[in-house]
C-alpha cells in the first residue's frame, strides 16, 4: 500500500488543538486515536474542521431542540467532510457516532469513500431505542469497519451485520508510554479523579468507613451535598469556574497516591473509567474500580488491582482498607500495570498500529 494514503478524521473534540498540546507536552497522545503515529508512519492526516459550516450547525441545533429521534452525528463536520470528499481515500472518525448521516449515504451508494467508525459505547440505548433501531442498522450497513473498544461494543455491533460478516473487533486502547512519570515508593491515601459517571459519594463513605485517608478531584456537582457524612480525612478539590486541572498537575496527585480509585455509577451502556484507568496504569499505581462490563481488562486476574459492585459502600470500605494497610503489595500491582503499557498491547503504538491495518484494508479496497 503506497504511503500517501489521505485519511480525513472527524471527531467530537478538535483533535488539532489536541494535537498541539500533545506536541507541547501537555497531555498524552492516546487522546488522538492513533492520528499522530499515522502521520509518522506516511498517511496524509487531514483533521476535518467544521466551524465554517454555520448553517449546518444551526439546522443541527433545531433538530436537537425538536427532540428528532433519528441519528445523524455531527452534521457540520460531516458536511465539512462531504465538501473534502476529494481530498482523502479514507474517513476515520475516532468517535463513531461522527459518521453517522456519511454512513447512511455509503449504505444508500451515494458515498464512494469508505467509512472507519470507532465504536466507544452502547450502540443503542435510552427512549426511543426502537424507534432509532431501523437507523442504527442502516448505519452499521454503511460502515466499512466499526472496530470497538470493548467486546460488548464489538457484540452489539456485529449483531447488526449479516451473518458471516462481522465488521467489528476489538481494539485494547493504552496510554501514551513515553509520556507519564513512573511512580517511586508505594505512595499514601486514595485518589479518586475525574468526569463521567463518577459515584464520590459511595467512594468518600467508603473511605469514611475504612478511616483511610482520601482525595477527591472532580467537578462540582449534586455528590457535594453529601459532603457532610464525609470524614475529615477525605479531602475534596473542585476546579473554579471556567478551569480545568491539567494533566501535568493531575499527575502529581497520581504519583502521591497508594492507589487509584475509579468509583462509577451503575453504567451498563459506556466506557465510564477507562481513561482514568489507562491513566493508573501508565504512573504504575493500581486501581480499586466500580465493576464495569464495558471494561475488557480483568484489573484483578491481571493482577493490578480490585473490582468493587456499584454502590457497595462495604466493599469500597474493604478495599481501601487493604490498600492502604498493603503498601508493598499495592506497589507490586502498580509495577504489574506499568508492565502491561510496557508490553505489546495495551499502549497508544499498539492501538495506531490496529488502526493503520484496518486503514491499509479499506484503501486497497477502495
Amino acid at each position: 500500500m503506497p504511503k500517501s494514503v489521505r485519511v480525513l478524521v472527524l471527531n467530537n473534540y478538535p483533535l488539532d488543538e489536541v494535537w498541539d498540546e500533545v506536541k507541547r507536552g501537555d497531555k498524552p497522545d492516546h487522546h488522538l486515536y492513533g492520528i499522530n503515529h499515522l502521520a509518522d508512519m506516511g498517511y496524509d492526516v487531514r483533521v476535518v474542521d467544521g466551524t465554517a459550516a454555520r448553517r449546518v450547525a444551526t439546522l443541527a441545533r433545531w433538530l436537537h431542540r425538536l427532540r428528532n429521534p433519528v441519528p445523524l452525528g455531527a452534521l457540520a463536520r460531516q458536511s465539512a467532510a462531504w465538501q473534502a470528499l476529494r481530498e482523502g481515500d479514507v474517513i476515520y472518525a475516532p468517535c463513531g457516532e461522527e459518521l453517522t448521516s456519511l454512513a447512511y449515504l455509503r449504505a444508500l451508494g451515494l458515498l464512494n469513500t469508505p467509512l472507519l467508525a470507532l465504536q466507544h459505547h452502547a450502540l443503542n440505548q435510552g427512549r426511543l431505542a426502537g424507534l432509532r433501531e431501523p437507523w442504527i442498522r442502516l448505519m452499521v450497513r454503511g460502515l466499512d469497519a466499526c472496530p470497538a473498544l470493548s467486546t460488548r461494543a464489538m457484540q452489539q455491533i456485529n449483531q447488526r451485520c449479516p451473518q458471516g460478516r462481522p465488521k467489528s473487533v476489538v481494539l485494547p486502547w493504552g496510554p501514551d508510554a513515553h509520556y507519564y512519570p513512573r511512580a517511586q515508593g508505594p505512595g499514601q491515601g486514595m485518589l479518586a479523579a475525574g468526569r463521567t459517571g463518577r459515584d464520590f459519594v459511595t467512594f468518600a463513605l467508603g473511605a469514611t468507613q475504612a478511616g483511610v485517608a482520601a482525595h477527591i478531584i472532580g467537578l462540582p456537582g449534586p455528590w457535594l451535598a453529601a459532603r457532610s457524612r464525609f470524614s475529615a480525612q477525605v479531602q475534596i478539590r473542585t476546579p473554579e469556574a471556567g478551569r480545568v486541572f491539567g494533566y501535568p498537575e493531575m499527575m502529581g496527585a497520581h504519583l502521591a497516591a497508594r492507589a487509584i480509585a475509579i468509583p462509577l455509577d451503575d453504567s451498563q451502556v459506556s466506557l465510564a473509567g477507562l481513561t482514568s484507568l489507562v491513566d493508573a496504569m501508565a504512573i504504575g499505581r493500581p486501581v480499586i474500580m466500580t465493576r464495569n462490563p464495558f471494561i475488557d481488562l480483568d484489573i484483578e486476574a491481571q493482577g493490578i488491582g480490585r473490582w468493587v459492585a456499584p454502590g457497595d459502600v462495604d466493599g469500597w470500605a474493604v478495599a481501601l482498607r487493604w490498600f492502604d494497610q498493603n503498601p508493598d503489595a499495592a506497589q507490586a500491582m502498580g509495577a504489574r500495570a506499568r508492565a502491561l503499557v510496557d508490553g505489546p498491547d495495551w499502549n497508544s503504538l499498539a492501538f495506531a498500529r490496529r488502526i493503520e491495518t484496518l486503514l491499509a484494508g479499506l484503501s486497497r479496497a477502495a
